[in-house]
Protein backbone atom coordinates (compact mmCIF):
# COMPACT_ATOMS: atom_id res chain seq x y z
CA UNK A 1 0.00 0.00 0.00
CA UNK A 2 1.44 3.33 -0.82
CA UNK A 3 1.84 6.80 1.17
CA UNK A 4 -0.79 9.50 1.00
CA UNK A 5 -1.18 10.43 -2.85
CA UNK A 6 -3.59 13.26 -2.67
CA UNK A 7 -3.38 16.31 -4.98
CA UNK A 8 -1.73 19.04 -2.65
CA UNK A 9 0.45 22.13 -3.15
CA UNK A 10 2.14 24.16 -0.42
CA UNK A 11 0.81 28.04 0.83
CA UNK A 12 3.18 29.82 2.57
CA UNK A 13 2.44 31.90 5.57
CA UNK A 14 1.06 35.25 4.52
CA UNK A 15 -0.76 38.65 6.10
CA UNK A 16 -3.38 40.45 4.66
CA UNK A 17 -2.80 42.59 2.26
CA UNK A 18 0.29 42.28 -0.48
CA UNK A 19 1.34 38.69 1.15
CA UNK A 20 -1.72 37.10 0.65
CA UNK A 21 -1.14 37.39 -3.28
CA UNK A 22 1.75 34.53 -2.12
CA UNK A 23 -0.80 32.65 -0.24
CA UNK A 24 -3.09 32.22 -3.38
CA UNK A 25 -0.36 31.70 -6.23
CA UNK A 26 0.74 27.98 -5.49
CA UNK A 27 -3.38 27.45 -4.93
CA UNK A 28 -4.13 28.79 -8.80
CA UNK A 29 -1.52 26.72 -10.07
CA UNK A 30 -2.93 23.46 -8.16
CA UNK A 31 -6.41 23.66 -9.17
CA UNK A 32 -6.05 23.16 -13.34
CA UNK A 33 -3.00 20.23 -12.66
CA UNK A 34 -4.74 16.85 -13.51
CA UNK A 35 -5.61 14.50 -10.61
CA UNK A 36 -3.16 11.94 -13.14
CA UNK A 37 -0.04 12.29 -15.56
CA UNK A 38 0.20 10.22 -18.81
CA UNK A 39 3.30 9.19 -18.83
CA UNK A 40 4.88 7.37 -22.68
CA UNK A 41 2.50 4.33 -23.79
CA UNK A 42 -0.11 5.11 -21.06
CA UNK A 43 -3.88 6.08 -21.84
CA UNK A 44 -4.55 9.99 -21.76
CA UNK A 45 -4.85 11.93 -18.75
CA UNK A 46 -8.30 12.80 -19.01
CA UNK A 47 -9.36 9.43 -19.76
CA UNK A 48 -7.16 7.88 -16.89
CA UNK A 49 -9.11 10.33 -14.51
CA UNK A 50 -12.21 9.13 -15.82
CA UNK A 51 -11.66 5.78 -15.76
CA UNK A 52 -10.19 6.23 -11.92
CA UNK A 53 -13.11 7.82 -10.75
CA UNK A 54 -15.22 5.71 -12.20
CA UNK A 55 -13.51 3.03 -10.35
CA UNK A 56 -13.76 5.26 -6.94
CA UNK A 57 -17.29 5.84 -7.38
CA UNK A 58 -18.33 1.91 -7.69
CA UNK A 59 -16.47 1.18 -4.20
CA UNK A 60 -17.89 4.49 -2.57
CA UNK A 61 -21.37 3.68 -3.23
CA UNK A 62 -20.92 0.42 -1.79
CA UNK A 63 -19.09 0.86 0.71
CA UNK A 64 -21.51 3.96 2.00
CA UNK A 65 -24.79 2.18 1.33
CA UNK A 66 -23.16 -0.74 3.72
CA UNK A 67 -21.65 1.98 5.83
CA UNK A 68 -24.86 4.31 6.72
CA UNK A 69 -27.98 2.97 5.22
CA UNK A 70 -27.58 -0.69 6.64
CA UNK A 71 -25.84 0.58 9.66
CA UNK A 72 -22.61 -1.75 9.52
CA UNK A 73 -20.01 -0.08 9.98
CA UNK A 74 -18.03 -2.88 10.78
CA UNK A 75 -18.70 -4.59 8.01
CA UNK A 76 -18.13 -2.26 5.71
CA UNK A 77 -14.33 -1.52 6.76
CA UNK A 78 -14.49 -5.20 6.47
CA UNK A 79 -15.72 -5.83 2.89
CA UNK A 80 -13.83 -2.42 1.49
CA UNK A 81 -10.86 -1.12 3.36
CA UNK A 82 -7.54 -2.81 2.89
CA UNK A 83 -7.08 -4.29 6.85
CA UNK A 84 -3.88 -1.78 7.15
CA UNK A 85 -4.95 1.34 6.00
CA UNK A 86 -3.57 4.50 6.70
CA UNK A 87 -5.82 6.35 9.49
CA UNK A 88 -5.70 10.48 9.98
CA UNK A 89 -8.68 10.32 12.55
CA UNK A 90 -6.68 11.55 15.73
CA UNK A 91 -9.02 9.46 18.05
CA UNK A 92 -8.02 5.73 16.15
CA UNK A 93 -4.94 3.60 14.97
CA UNK A 94 -4.38 2.59 11.62
CA UNK A 95 -6.15 -0.19 10.39
CA UNK A 96 -9.74 -2.31 10.53
CA UNK A 97 -8.81 -3.71 13.92
CA UNK A 98 -8.39 -0.77 15.24
CA UNK A 99 -11.31 1.12 13.64
CA UNK A 100 -13.27 -1.90 14.92
CA UNK A 101 -11.88 -1.27 18.21
CA UNK A 102 -12.70 2.52 18.42
CA UNK A 103 -16.21 1.86 17.62
CA UNK A 104 -16.72 -0.89 20.29
CA UNK A 105 -15.34 1.47 22.79
CA UNK A 106 -17.72 4.12 22.08
CA UNK A 107 -20.62 1.70 22.07
CA UNK A 108 -19.91 0.72 25.76
CA UNK A 109 -18.86 4.38 26.86
CA UNK A 110 -21.71 6.29 25.72
CA UNK A 111 -24.43 3.41 25.34
CA UNK A 112 -25.22 3.25 21.38
CA UNK A 113 -24.02 2.31 18.36
CA UNK A 114 -24.01 4.29 15.08
CA UNK A 115 -26.43 1.64 14.17
CA UNK A 116 -28.93 4.07 16.87
CA UNK A 117 -27.76 7.29 15.29
CA UNK A 118 -29.77 9.62 13.47
CA UNK A 119 -27.98 10.38 10.01
CA UNK A 120 -28.23 12.80 7.42
CA UNK A 121 -26.06 12.77 4.05
CA UNK A 122 -25.40 15.81 3.12
CA UNK A 123 -22.99 16.00 -0.03
CA UNK A 124 -20.72 13.40 -1.85
CA UNK A 125 -18.30 13.85 -4.33
CA UNK A 126 -16.02 10.93 -6.24
CA UNK A 127 -12.83 12.95 -7.56
CA UNK A 128 -10.16 10.01 -9.01
CA UNK A 129 -8.75 8.23 -6.39
CA UNK A 130 -10.89 10.41 -3.50
CA UNK A 131 -14.35 10.14 -2.28
CA UNK A 132 -15.40 12.86 0.07
CA UNK A 133 -18.76 12.78 2.12
CA UNK A 134 -20.40 15.77 4.76
CA UNK A 135 -22.81 14.18 6.64
CA UNK A 136 -24.09 15.11 10.41
CA UNK A 137 -25.45 12.93 13.37
CA UNK A 138 -26.78 13.09 16.85
CA UNK A 139 -26.24 10.05 18.64
CA UNK A 140 -29.50 10.55 21.13
CA UNK A 141 -32.43 13.02 21.09
CA UNK A 142 -29.73 15.03 23.91
CA UNK A 143 -26.96 15.17 21.29
CA UNK A 144 -26.93 18.52 20.35
CA UNK A 145 -24.74 16.79 16.59
CA UNK A 146 -21.47 16.55 14.88
CA UNK A 147 -21.09 17.80 11.19
CA UNK A 148 -18.37 15.36 9.43
CA UNK A 149 -15.96 15.58 6.22
CA UNK A 150 -14.78 12.24 5.40
CA UNK A 151 -12.20 11.69 2.99
CA UNK A 152 -11.22 7.80 1.83
CA UNK A 153 -8.59 7.22 -0.82
CA UNK A 154 -9.05 3.86 -2.83
CA UNK A 155 -6.09 1.80 -4.52
CA UNK A 156 -6.25 -1.55 -5.64
CA UNK A 157 -10.36 -1.46 -5.37
CA UNK A 158 -9.72 -1.14 -1.70
CA UNK A 159 -9.93 2.28 0.98
CA UNK A 160 -6.30 2.55 1.87
CA UNK A 161 -6.43 5.77 3.34
CA UNK A 162 -9.05 7.96 5.79
CA UNK A 163 -9.36 11.88 6.52
CA UNK A 164 -12.02 13.73 8.51
CA UNK A 165 -13.01 17.09 9.93
CA UNK A 166 -15.33 17.02 12.43
CA UNK A 167 -17.23 20.17 13.88
CA UNK A 168 -19.35 20.75 16.63
CA UNK A 169 -23.66 22.03 14.92
CA UNK A 170 -23.97 25.66 15.64
CA UNK A 171 -26.94 26.52 17.48
CA UNK A 172 -26.21 30.15 16.80
CA UNK A 173 -25.57 30.79 13.11
CA UNK A 174 -25.59 34.33 11.58
CA UNK A 175 -27.70 33.24 8.89
CA UNK A 176 -30.80 30.25 8.18
CA UNK A 177 -28.69 28.50 5.64
CA UNK A 178 -27.72 25.63 7.98
CA UNK A 179 -23.94 24.00 8.08
CA UNK A 180 -25.11 21.19 5.72
CA UNK A 181 -28.16 21.43 3.72
CA UNK A 182 -31.80 21.43 4.51
CA UNK A 183 -31.96 22.62 7.70
CA UNK A 184 -32.50 18.83 9.57
CA UNK A 185 -29.90 20.01 12.43
CA UNK A 186 -32.14 18.71 14.93
CA UNK A 187 -32.27 14.62 16.42
CA UNK A 188 -36.26 15.33 15.89
CA UNK A 189 -35.84 16.49 11.76
CA UNK A 190 -32.11 13.65 11.64
CA UNK A 191 -34.72 11.28 12.87
CA UNK A 192 -37.41 11.70 10.35
CA UNK A 193 -35.58 11.59 7.46
CA UNK A 194 -35.08 9.04 5.54
CA UNK A 195 -31.06 8.92 5.03
CA UNK A 196 -30.17 8.25 1.06
CA UNK A 197 -26.71 7.98 -0.51
CA UNK A 198 -28.19 8.66 -3.91
CA UNK A 199 -30.06 11.71 -3.09
CA UNK A 200 -28.07 13.76 -0.54
CA UNK A 201 -29.52 16.89 0.96
CA UNK A 202 -27.28 19.04 -1.09
CA UNK A 203 -28.28 17.83 -4.46
CA UNK A 204 -25.92 15.54 -6.18
CA UNK A 205 -23.16 17.42 -8.09
CA UNK A 206 -24.19 18.89 -10.97
CA UNK A 207 -23.89 16.56 -14.16
CA UNK A 208 -23.96 19.16 -16.39
CA UNK A 209 -21.00 21.10 -15.16
CA UNK A 210 -17.59 20.69 -15.96
CA UNK A 211 -15.13 19.71 -12.90
CA UNK A 212 -12.61 21.78 -15.41
CA UNK A 213 -14.71 24.67 -16.11
CA UNK A 214 -15.79 24.85 -12.29
CA UNK A 215 -12.31 24.66 -11.11
CA UNK A 216 -11.26 27.57 -13.64
CA UNK A 217 -13.68 29.83 -12.19
CA UNK A 218 -11.89 28.92 -9.05
CA UNK A 219 -8.89 29.57 -10.40
CA UNK A 220 -9.55 32.96 -11.77
CA UNK A 221 -11.15 33.82 -8.59
CA UNK A 222 -7.57 32.99 -6.72
CA UNK A 223 -5.51 34.72 -9.76
CA UNK A 224 -7.32 38.01 -8.98
CA UNK A 225 -7.00 37.93 -5.41
CA UNK A 226 -2.93 37.13 -6.12
CA UNK A 227 -3.07 40.32 -8.63
CA UNK A 228 -5.59 42.88 -7.21
CA UNK A 229 -6.65 41.44 -3.80
CA UNK A 230 -9.58 40.14 -2.44
CA UNK A 231 -11.99 43.09 -2.05
CA UNK A 232 -12.06 43.43 -5.65
CA UNK A 233 -12.16 39.56 -6.26
CA UNK A 234 -15.04 38.78 -4.33
CA UNK A 235 -17.03 41.36 -6.27
CA UNK A 236 -16.24 39.78 -9.55
CA UNK A 237 -16.27 36.50 -8.62
CA UNK A 238 -19.16 35.66 -6.31
CA UNK A 239 -22.66 35.16 -7.50
CA UNK A 240 -25.10 37.98 -6.79
CA UNK A 241 -27.13 35.49 -4.65
CA UNK A 242 -23.92 34.08 -2.79
CA UNK A 243 -24.76 31.42 0.18
CA UNK A 244 -23.15 30.57 3.21
CA UNK A 245 -23.09 28.07 5.24
CA UNK A 246 -20.09 28.99 7.60
CA UNK A 247 -21.55 29.29 11.23
CA UNK A 248 -19.24 31.99 11.66
CA UNK A 249 -19.85 34.06 8.45
CA UNK A 250 -23.05 36.35 7.60
CA UNK A 251 -24.67 35.81 4.26
CA UNK A 252 -23.98 37.17 1.05
CA UNK A 253 -21.11 38.80 -0.62
CA UNK A 254 -21.10 41.64 2.14
CA UNK A 255 -20.83 39.11 4.90
CA UNK A 256 -17.85 37.60 3.27
CA UNK A 257 -16.07 40.82 3.38
CA UNK A 258 -17.21 42.23 6.65
CA UNK A 259 -15.31 38.42 7.90
CA UNK A 260 -12.25 38.77 6.17
CA UNK A 261 -11.83 42.49 6.65
CA UNK A 262 -12.47 41.66 10.55
CA UNK A 263 -10.56 38.20 10.63
CA UNK A 264 -7.33 39.22 8.42
CA UNK A 265 -7.79 42.80 7.54
CA UNK A 266 -5.26 44.42 10.54
CA UNK A 267 -2.12 45.26 9.14
CA UNK A 268 -1.07 44.27 13.07
CA UNK A 269 -3.42 41.11 13.01
CA UNK A 270 -2.08 37.36 13.69
CA UNK A 271 -0.35 35.49 10.80
CA UNK A 272 -2.40 32.71 9.01
CA UNK A 273 0.01 29.57 8.30
CA UNK A 274 -1.84 27.40 5.84
CA UNK A 275 -0.87 23.74 4.86
CA UNK A 276 -0.49 21.66 1.73
CA UNK A 277 -3.99 21.51 -0.19
CA UNK A 278 -5.98 18.18 -1.11
CA UNK A 279 -8.85 19.04 -3.78
CA UNK A 280 -11.71 17.07 -4.50
CA UNK A 281 -13.69 18.37 -7.25
CA UNK A 282 -16.79 17.31 -9.54
CA UNK A 283 -19.36 19.02 -11.51
CA UNK A 284 -19.66 22.22 -10.11
CA UNK A 285 -18.41 21.19 -6.54
CA UNK A 286 -14.55 21.92 -5.22
CA UNK A 287 -14.03 20.80 -1.92
CA UNK A 288 -10.27 21.85 -0.52
CA UNK A 289 -8.64 20.21 2.31
CA UNK A 290 -6.09 21.29 4.77
CA UNK A 291 -4.18 22.30 7.70
CA UNK A 292 -4.52 26.23 9.17
CA UNK A 293 -2.36 27.88 11.92
CA UNK A 294 -3.03 31.14 13.63
CA UNK A 295 0.00 32.37 15.17
CA UNK A 296 -0.91 31.91 19.06
CA UNK A 297 -3.95 29.05 18.43
CA UNK A 298 -3.72 25.68 17.95
CA UNK A 299 -3.04 24.40 14.50
CA UNK A 300 -6.67 23.32 12.69
CA UNK A 301 -7.89 21.02 9.99
CA UNK A 302 -10.04 23.12 7.51
CA UNK A 303 -12.52 22.18 4.86
CA UNK A 304 -13.92 24.35 2.71
CA UNK A 305 -16.13 23.43 -0.28
CA UNK A 306 -17.56 26.07 -2.74
CA UNK A 307 -20.46 26.12 -5.40
CA UNK A 308 -19.58 27.64 -9.02
CA UNK A 309 -22.95 28.42 -11.04
CA UNK A 310 -23.63 30.38 -13.70
CA UNK A 311 -19.30 30.84 -14.39
CA UNK A 312 -19.32 32.34 -10.98
CA UNK A 313 -18.53 31.30 -6.51
CA UNK A 314 -22.08 30.64 -5.77
CA UNK A 315 -22.62 28.93 -2.32
CA UNK A 316 -19.70 28.19 0.39
CA UNK A 317 -19.39 25.83 3.21
CA UNK A 318 -16.70 25.36 6.00
CA UNK A 319 -15.50 22.75 8.94
CA UNK A 320 -12.82 23.13 11.27
CA UNK A 321 -11.45 20.78 14.01
CA UNK A 322 -8.76 21.64 16.70
CA UNK A 323 -5.34 19.42 16.12
CA UNK A 324 -4.93 16.86 19.46
CA UNK A 325 -1.45 17.73 20.48
CA UNK A 326 -2.10 13.88 21.43
CA UNK A 327 -2.95 11.24 18.33
CA UNK A 328 -3.46 7.46 18.19
CA UNK A 329 -0.96 7.48 15.45
CA UNK A 330 2.02 9.36 13.68
CA UNK A 331 0.11 10.30 10.72
CA UNK A 332 -0.88 13.48 11.24
CA UNK A 333 -4.83 14.89 10.57
CA UNK A 334 -3.57 15.58 6.50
Amino acid sequence: MRASSGSSSGWPGTRWGSEVRLLLLPLAALLLAPSGCAGAGSEPAAVSHASRTDATRAVAQAFLHRYLIENDVVGAYATHAHPDFIQHNQNMANGTAAHRAYFARLAEQEGGAPADWAHVTDMLLVDGDIFALLHHVFRGPDDTGRIFVDLWRVEDGRIAEHWDVIQQLSPDMPHANGMGCGNLETWEAAAAHEDSIAAPTCGLPDAQSDRAASLAVYKAYTDQVATGGVLPAIERWFHPDYRQHSPIIAEGKQGAIDYLQREWGRPDGPRPRLGPQRIVAQGDLILVHYMYKLEGQPEEAHVDVFRITGGLISEHWDFKQPASAQMAHDNGMW
